[in-house]
């Protein structure tokens, strides 16, 4: 079911017909795990699984480079990147730390990396370097995944991905939205 509003009540298409909107491609690692096939490919020997949005076809210019350089590496995951401009609507791949010492590389989404930025002491947010370009690479969904790491974190989570709801407001009050949104989760969003 998709919300129509900032107080939670539902979306309706019509007086009988709630409005509905997909989860997000999150799901494929639920689906992987729940019906047995990353397990299979394991089992079959298979190492890699390569994950891809339909929406380029550029991945198959760099998938087999890709899976050199995460084979090389011994790399547990590999998000495909590609040059960005500052404050581009594009994922950006960043380095997080934590006061621990912790870090990750992830994607932060790009409605979300300059509020991040700037709360993190870097007063001018993101901005292009000499080259022209941000610093942070930009996402461009193509994931490279070694089976056997995979397999073991989709065991310990049952492939469920972190949700959330990224609504798009229709003015600066922040109660209405533009359209119906919905919980939602992203495949790149692993671990």
């Amino acid at each position: 079911a998709a919300l129509g509003n900032s107080a939670g009540e539902l979306a309706m298409e019509s007086p009988y017909k709630v409005s509905t909107k997909p989860h997000g491609h999150g799901d494929v690692h639920f689906l992987l795990h729940a019906n047995g096939i990353a397990d299979r490919w394991l089992a079959e020997g298979r190492r890699w699984v390569y994950f891809l949005q339909d929406s380029s076809t550029l991945y198959f210019s760099t998938f087999l480079c890709s899976l050199g350089v995460s084979a090389k590496h011994s790399l547990e995951v590999n998000s495909v990147a590609m040059p960005r401009r500052a404050k581009e609507a594009v994922g950006a791949i960043a380095q997080l730390q934590h006061t621990d010492g912790r870090s990750i590389v992830v994607n932060v989404e790009y409605n979300q990396f300059e509020p991040l930025l700037l709360a993190t002491g870097h007063a001018e947010g993101d901005v292009d370097g000499p080259d022209g370009f941000s610093p942070y690479p930009g996402n461009t969904n193509g994931l490279i995944f070694s089976l056997r790491e995979y397999v073991a974190q989709l065991r310990r989570t049952g492939g469920h991905i972190a949700e959330f709801v990224n609504p798009k407001y229709s003015d600066a009050t922040r109660v209405s939205f533009k359209a119906p949104t919905r919980l939602e989760c992203m495949m790149q969003d692993y671990p």
